[in-house]
């Protein structure tokens, strides 16, 4: 093709291209809703939601949810290599910090077998396989998404991606769960979130590269 003809076609090509942003917000919605229906008709709602919505355990809703939130905007700065990602790099490392810290703390008070009571329950193993089960459709519309992006760094992208999709089906499994110790959902719900952000890391080279 001559150069003439390919600048012809290049100045033709004026369909607009959907932003990572745009993909985003059309996609991680109908993802989170799907999560939200699975629970709701194979898991259900904890019977006591209300009393659990309004007590210490709700940090086990909101925790996941700043996780989330925090991963998914370190996820789209990375997907623009123009906007600077170390603020968003930062907040998330702190985050994920206070949390390692808070979890010692309260195996210094509890102790091993504080942290082997709590943790020994057929809930565990429910918790460990129903969070990245339900991350599946909002990692897919995640990746889906930020696959429109140009990251540098797609297996790091990846992970991010995997981080926010755990933490976001955490956040709607926390709604069926009825187990709220801290030193079985920190740990728990950690390991689960942790799966998921591996599960990205091994897809985001394959779905993110350019």
């Amino acid at each position: 093709m001559k150069t003439d003809d390919l600048l012809s076609v290049l100045a033709a090509d004026t369909v607009p291209q959907q932003t990572v942003d745009s993909r985003m917000l059309r996609a991680l919605p109908v993802a989170i809703a799907i999560s939200a229906a699975a629970v709701l008709l194979f898991w259900g709602l904890r019977p006591d939601l209300d009393a659990a919505l309004g007590s210490a355990a709700v940090l086990k809703t909101v925790v996941p949810a700043v996780l989330a939130v925090l991963a998914a905007g370190l996820a789209l700065a990375l997907a623009h290599p123009g906007l600077r990602s170390d603020r968003r790099s930062m907040a998330l490392g702190l985050f994920a910090a206070a949390l390692a810290v808070a979890l010692v703390i309260l195996m210094v008070r509890d102790g091993l077998a504080g942290l082997t009571n709590a943790l020994v329950t057929p809930s565990l193993a429910v918790c460990l396989l129903s969070i990245p089960v339900l991350a599946l459709p909002v990692l897919g519309a995640t990746l889906w998404a930020l696959s429109s992006g140009a990251t540098l760094h797609p297996r790091l992208s990846g992970a991010v991606a995997g981080l926010m999709a755990g933490g976001a089906s955490a956040t709607v499994y926390s709604l069926y769960c009825d187990q709220d110790a801290a030193l079985f959902a920190l740990p728990g719900y950690s390991a689960a979130i942790l799966f998921v952000g591996l599960l990205g890391a091994l897809a985001g080279p394959r779905f993110l590269n350019w």
